[in-house]
């Protein structure tokens, strides 16, 4: 398995009121090298694009030891496991400039065809290129998200343009920035997410309306626990769903 490495800086519009990078903007780096890592390896975006094929992400699981500073550099890092018919999974690293890690996290993905509109198998030369030896069963990483029965937390949003991808849908960086919208602000004054679910149901489009909620539960250990689901106002459609769970901040 070959792990690929970029070298990333913290800028201040990634930065949240505590002078940390957001957990998106963590998303953005791990999004970020594993879009550069497919470049290198000759099935970047545009190719598999002009094949009418995408990837589409279905689950996050992050875990956080300590969320970088304003201006501080890191090392970003990614490598794809394995491929399983038509999943993959991809794990990421985020380190510091001493190579103490910061952060990890697993995902899965599903390459889709656009034109016959359903997941195919992976081929073996993509395998091949990322440096994954064959098709290895990887299942069980990601187990079922709780759905978040009663909300106490309720936030609408539009999709705008700026929300969209190159595939002309959301990107899904920006799911989860709706979820964690809906945490009451006085928890993100005290509390980090060091825990962080997510899976991704189904697609939103440009002018689409959106509900955020969260769920608060209390856990034994004094940390703070919230369920999330994103639906479509209209058709009350489920698009996401996630649980994170927060440490307060020393």
């Amino acid at each position: 398995m070959s792990t690929f490495t970029i070298n990333n800086r913290v800028h201040y519009y990634e930065i949240n009121s505590q002078r940390l990078a957001s957990p998106v903007t963590v998303l953005n780096f791990f999004e970020e090298v594993a879009a550069r890592q497919s470049e290198e390896c000759g099935y970047g975006l545009g190719k598999l694009m002009s094949q009418g094929q995408i990837w589409i992400l279905t689950n996050w699981s992050i875990q956080m030891e300590r969320y970088p500073g304003w201006m501080e550099d890191v090392i970003v890092e990614t490598k794809v496991c394995s491929f399983e018919r038509f999943y993959a999974y991809r794990e990421f690293k985020i380190r510091d400039k001493n190579k103490m890690i910061l952060g990890t996290a697993d995902s899965r993905w599903i390459f889709y065809d656009l034109k016959r509109n359903r997941p195919v198998r992976v081929p073996p030369d993509i395998a091949v290129v990322f440096g994954v030896d064959g098709m290895q069963a990887a299942g069980g990483r990601f187990p079922e998200i709780e759905s978040a029965e009663s909300c106490e937390q309720k936030l609408e949003f539009m999709v705008r343009l700026s929300d969209i991808d190159m595939y002309r849908h959301v990107n899904n960086t920006r799911y989860v920035e709706w979820m964690l919208e809906a945490v009451p602000v006085d928890v993100h004054r005290e509390y980090l997410p060091v825990k962080i679910e997510v899976a991704y149901k189904k697609e939103t489009v440009y002018g689409s309306r959106v509900i955020s909620c969260a769920a608060q539960k209390q856990r034994d250990d004094g940390g703070i626990e919230f369920l999330h689901q994103v639906t479509d106002k209209i058709t009350g459609a489920e698009l996401a769903r996630a649980a994170t769970q927060w440490k307060r901040v020393e």
